[in-house]
C-alpha cells in the first residue's frame, strides 16, 4: 500500500515528502526484516514509487541511516547563521543548532540503534567524516561572512566540526542512547575546544 505524502507541512516540496516516505518505509523494513532482509523494491513499492525513484533519492540503503545527519546540515547552517547574527559566539550557535534539530529525537535514536546494530564502525566512520567536512565547509562560508581571515576561520571550523562529530562518535558507539548523552557529550566536546577558539 502506498505511503501518503500529500499530508507534508506547507512549503515541503513533493521531492522531499517521497525522500521523506522512502526514509521511514526503509527503516521500518530494517526493523521488520534486518537490513540485509530489506530490499528496495519492496521499500519502493509500499511509497507507490519505483525502484528507480529510492535510488534518486538514496544511492544506497544503507544511506538511509545517515540521513538525518546530512538532512540537519541545511537546517544547522542557518540556525548558526541566526544565532551568529543575533550575537551568539560561534560555540553557543552550534550548540544551540545542534541541540534543537529538526529531526524527532525519537527517530534520531532509532537511527542511531540502527546504525551501530546493522552497519560496520568503517561504515560510519565514513558517513560522518563526509558530514563532518561538509558541516565544517559550511562553518568556514559562515565564518568568512562575518570578516574572519581565511585560515583562523578555517581552523575554527574544523575544530568545531571535529568536536560536534567526534561527540556523535562517541554517543553512536557508547551505551548511552538517549538524546540527552548526545547533548552533554556535543556540550563537552565543544567546551574542549573553546580555548582555541
Amino acid at each position: 500500500m502506498a505511503t501518503d505524502t500529500s499530508l507534508a507541512p506547507p512549503g515541503v516540496t513533493k521531492s522531499e515528502r517521497t525522500r521523506e516516505a522512502l526514509r521511514q518505509a526503509a527503516i521500518r523494513h530494517f526493523v521488520e526484516h534486518g537490513f540485509e532482509g530489506a530490499n528496495v523494491p519492496s521499500i519502493a513499492a509500499e511509497v507507490g514509487v519505483t525502484e528507480r525513484t529510492f535510488y534518486r533519492h538514496f544511492a544506497t540503503k544503507d544511506e538511509v541511516l545517515f540521513a538525518d545527519v546530512t538532512t540537519s546540515l541545511a537546517w544547522f547552517r542557518r540556525s548558526v547563521r541566526d544565532r551568529l547574527g543575533a550575537g551568539d559566539d560561534l560555540i553557543a550557535a552550534v550548540l544551540f543548532s545542534i541541540t534543537a534539530p529538526p529531526v524527532d529525537p525519537r527517530l534520531m535514536v532509532e537511527i542511531a540503534r540502527l546504525r551501530a546494530e546493522l552497519l560496520s564502525p568503517t561504515r560510519i566512520e565514513q558517513s560522518f567524516r563526509q558530514a563532518q567536512g561538509a558541516m565544517a565547509r559550511d562553518l568556514r562560508v559562515l565564518l568568512a561572512e562575518r570578516g574572519e581571515d581565511a585560515l583562523p576561520g578555517a581552523v575554527k571550523a574544523e575544530a568545531v566540526a571535529g568536536a560536534v562529530f567526534a561527540a556523535l562518535a562517541v554517543w553512536t558507539e557508547g551505551p548511552d542512547v538517549r538524546l540527552g548523552a548526545l547533548v552533554a557529550a556535543t556540550e563537552q566536546a565543544l567546551e574542549e575546544i573553546r580555548p582555541i577558539l
